[in-house]
């Protein structure tokens, strides 16, 4: 079977869906990856055909501060690279225009999803605060996304039509259980891990770093951008000073900053996540979903500055699993307040227990062959 997989998004997006098309090209199907222009080494260290979006997409995201007309400004480039005869569309939200397409070519659309999005009456949706006002409320607030989401992306309704795509939640049921009240077109995988390169090395200067000391503390946050680069390095570093702990910077998007920065500081543009996690006594991190799936695999306490939207929730998801420390506020991030966070993450030995338990069950899921074995299952019934 052909498969187009639209991975549109973040390298936070992108990576999982690279994960499931190694784990579909495994199974002999013919995989074709469409993300943003920066994104073709990854791909194609994947071993997977790579179509480029035509757009550097970190460009695109930093130049829009609404989804909805960032999904507007990429549409006719989505539409082009899904032109092409495919059996099944797999597609982050970004690349939702090309739903309705699926739908008119009577072609299979799976909707790949890393949070837990779809209506519930178990718990709100996850940009509205966690209230005790019972299962009604929880699921109105849903229905006020939903409308939102519908109402300013004309292409999203696709995905509320009967019978309605299906939804592939690419994270594990032992950090978020599968909600009840799901219906059958919903299914949580557990997560869909790509791991490095056989031939990656890392830096000598990491390695003599790493030998030198203690396991270091991860620092990174992802693609969520700060107001001043210098500022929140300069705060990271003292935190780290101030709890008595060596760390590994990882830049990122534009959150933090490389170059000499003390001697118990590594600082890198980008390290693999699964060589560098199982190195780390704890990771301090944003809260997005690829980077919290990454430390509850390598089974690490977290320590999350919850900067925006669904970070939030899995900032609070981590302290709930007792794997990682209150999230801290961005309005609340003071050198002092961040290296109490870390002391605690590095030593409170039931917040280790539990990361490690966590990351033990997560190691022993197959998200990527859950997920490749419901989309043959799905193509096939149509």
């Amino acid at each position: 079977m052909r498969l187009t997989l639209l991975a549109i998004g973040s390298r936070g997006d992108v990576q999982p869906l690279v994960a499931l098309g190694v784990g579909l090209q495994r199974h002999g199907h013919h995989v074709r990856v469409v993300a943003g222009d920066e994104f073709d080494g990854l791909v194609a260290d994947a071993g997977l055909e790579f179509t480029p979006l035509g757009v550097n997409i970190r460009t695109v995201i930093e130049s829009h501060t609404n989804i909805f007309h960032l999904i507007e400004s990429i549409r006719t480039l989505v539409l082009k690279a899904s032109a092409e005869a495919q059996d099944a569309i797999v597609s982050t939200f970004l690349g939702v225009s090309a739903c309705p397409l699926a739908r008119e070519r009577h072609v299979p659309f799976f909707y790949a999803v890393p949070i837990p999005g779809l209506e519930t009456r178990e718990f709100p949706h996850l940009l509205f605060p966690r209230l005790p006002l019972g299962k009604a409320y929880n699921a109105l607030t849903y229905r006020l996304a939903d409308h939102q989401v519908t109402h300013s992306c004309p292409d999203a309704r696709c995905l509320f039509l009967e019978p309605r795509p299906t939804y592939l939640f690419c994270f594990s049921s032992h950090v978020v259980p599968r909600p009840a009240d799901w219906e059958e077109y919903a299914h949580v995988t557990g997560y869909w891990f790509l791991d490095r390169p056989a031939d990656w090395q890392p830096p000598a200067e990491l390695e003599q770093f790493l030998q030198a000391g203690a396991p270091p503390v991860y620092v990174g946050f992802g693609s969520a951008r700060t107001n001043d680069p210098q500022k929140m390095t300069a705060l990271v570093v003292e935190a780290l000073a101030r709890a008595g702990q060596r760390g590994v910077l990882v830049a990122g998007w534009g959150g933090l900053q490389t170059g000499a920065l003390s001697a118990d500081v590594f600082a890198a543009p980008a390290l693999p996540f699964d060589w560098l996690f199982p190195r780390v006594s704890v990771a301090v991190h944003h809260g997005g979903a690829g980077t919290t799936a990454e430390a509850l695999r390598a089974g690490v306490s977290s320590v999350v500055v919850s900067l925006a939207m669904d970070r939030v929730f899995w900032g609070w998801q981590l302290h709930k699993l007792g794997a990682g420390t209150a999230p801290i506020a961005p309005r609340y991030l003071t050198a002092e307040h961040l290296a109490a966070a870390i002391r605690q993450a590095a030593t409170d030995p039931q917040l280790h227990a539990n990361a490690a338990a966590l990351g033990e069950k997560i190691r022993r899921e197959d998200g990527v062959g859950n997920a490749v074995a419901i989309i043959e299952k799905v193509i096939q019934s149509k």
